[in-house]
């Protein structure tokens, strides 16, 4: 689990209402459910509007991933990638067909050294790889897109309720004792908006992001390991040309 998820929660919550506290004021003036949802759910409304209907399986799964993220041992598949390469050289490609059976090794490295051992060049392994890494990249990128516009588009919908909340204080003039409470109250709105892009929304689509240039890089790691088996590089060299992946 991705505890820096979580963890990076509390700690933005306990210092936000913390330092409030410490200000002399009260945890009870930020509640308000009516802010609540004109925030949550109204921006959430908006958001997809922005997103296509077929993208929203997308932005479930970045939800997962944030806190799951797919295990990448980069110095571990480093090893791996040697392990078959010198087997290939020992015994040929076909030696390696009873890693590409095996269900508990790694699915992306399976997939490619089956590539290899039906007989595919390293110019056709490389293309067909590589256009399956772009699909890939452009479905994780939509759901990082999905938190990201939500994040944009919070802030505005707060300011909405303020004004809405504003409007509701504009009625009551004639009753001063009802002025000051009711714009504390209008202001909830912004704080909500604000507060959800920047302590969920934006960081999470930041976290995203790095994940999945994380995940491409991963991916060009075993694809370069790969050719370099089906083209016979020596395993020296090619310990050399992936090195420079896993000390990234």
């Amino acid at each position: 689990m991705e505890l820096s998820t979580p963890l990076g929660i509390v700690i933005a919550i306990v210092g936000i209402i913390g330092g409030m506290i410490m200000e002399g004021g009260h945890v009870e003036s930020l509640i308000g459910i009516p802010a609540a949802m004109i925030v949550i759910v109204g921006s959430l409304g908006a958001t997809m509007v922005a997103t296509p209907m077929g993208d929203m399986k997308f932005a479930i799964q970045s939800l997962i991933s944030s806190f799951m993220p797919p295990a990448h041992d980069f110095h571990g598949m480093l090893e791996k990638v040697l392990e078959l390469a010198n087997l290939a050289r020992r015994e040929g490609l076909l030696a390696l067909e009873s890693y590409t059976s095996d269900e508990s090794g790694d699915a992306f490295l399976r997939k490619c050294l089956g590539l290899a051992i039906d007989g595919s060049s390293a110019e056709a392994i490389r293309e067909t790889v590589e256009t399956e890494m772009h699909i890939a990249n452009e479905n994780q990128t939509a759901g990082m897109k999905f938190w990201e516009s939500w994040g944009a588009l919070a802030p505005t919908v707060g300011v909405l309720g303020a004004v809405m909340g504003l409007m509701h204080v504009m009625s009551v003039l004639d009753q001063p004792e009802k002025i000051g409470p009711g714009i504390a109250v209008a202001f909830i709105a912004t704080v909500y908006g604000v507060g959800f892009a920047n302590v969920w929304c934006l960081p999470l689509s930041f976290k995203l992001k790095r994940q999945i240039q994380h995940d491409q890089l991963y991916k060009s790691m075993v694809l370069e390991g790969v050719v370099g088996i089906q083209s016979g590089m020596a395993p020296g060299a090619l310990r050399s040309r992936l090195a420079v992946y896993a000390e990234h």
